[in-house]
């Protein structure tokens, strides 16, 4: 073979080679960027939809034990939230935010608490109704955080 031919070729295939790099290097910092920013925005909408849930069903859990159901708006608005979060949320989570809604129902067709017995409630272990619910929660945000960790070590 002719060593112009050769030396040419050679000169074309490293100068590949060297433009090929800055472009496979960007690609895998570009995608790395990516997931990155889809996981933090998967994590924020994840907490904001869990806040607005805890939110609202505080409201609506204290209404049911002082009070007896007169809208069912309320519950509908409950209602609507769980749905959303079984859209996204984990098995776990989805459970724990069901039986929450289970107990204020329940709540809703016992007779109304009195303060003593509200006070007596919330110095007993009754007092953090929404406990299973947040600890699912915060279990299931670990475990996405710590996916994308692991995916971002991966990717290095």
């Amino acid at each position: 073979m002719n060593p112009a031919i050769i030396s040419a070729l050679a000169a074309l295939g490293g100068s590949s080679v060297g433009a090929l790099a800055p472009v496979l290097s960007n690609f895998v910092l570009q995608r790395s960027v990516t997931q990155r920013d889809l996981l933090n925005r998967q994590i924020s909408q994840r907490g904001t939809l869990y806040s607005d849930f805890i939110n609202e069903a505080s409201r609506i859990y204290a209404k049911s034990v002082t009070n007896n159901l007169e809208e069912m708006d309320e519950l509908v608005s409950l209602y609507a939230l769980v749905s959303r979060i079984r859209l996204m949320a984990s098995e776990p989570v989805v459970r724990a935010a069901e039986a929450f809604v289970k107990l204020i129902v329940t709540h809703y067709g016992e007779p109304n608490l009195t303060v003593e017995q509200i006070r007596s409630a919330a110095l007993s272990a009754k007092a953090e109704p929404l406990d299973v619910f947040s600890l699912a929660c915060r279990k299931e945000l670990r475990m996405i955080l710590k996916r994308g960790e692991l995916s971002a070590t991966i990717g290095s």
